[in-house]
């Protein structure tokens, strides 16, 4: 079973994620996928509640020089776990 991992945002709360390499994608309430990178997020692990896994926190911090080329292809949106549902290996949309 894979881990959790939800994107703690500002202004849209905690949304589900997916790391691949050093990219952070996150699936927004709307359907768009967010792309930010580890050096925009703070990581911590998620309470012993919220099951195992991780929570990255957006910080201030600006991406790093060159990022604007990013080329990493996201996840599809079925690879995003809903939040506040049980993991179930797979995320049902």
């Amino acid at each position: 079973m894979r881990k959790k991992e939800l994107l703690s945002h500002p202004s849209l709360g905690e949304l589900p994620a997916r790391q691949v390499l050093e990219c952070i994608f996150a699936l927004s309430p709307t359907g768009n996928i967010l792309h930010y990178h580890v050096e925009q997020v703070s990581t911590s692990d998620l309470s012993p509640a919220e099951g195992e896994g991780v929570r990255y926190t957006l910080t201030d911090h600006p991406a790093a020089a060159g990022r604007e080329r990013c080329r990493i292809i996201p996840p599809l949106v079925r690879e995003f776990d809903p939040v506040g549902r049980p993991d179930t290996g797979r995320a049902t949309l």
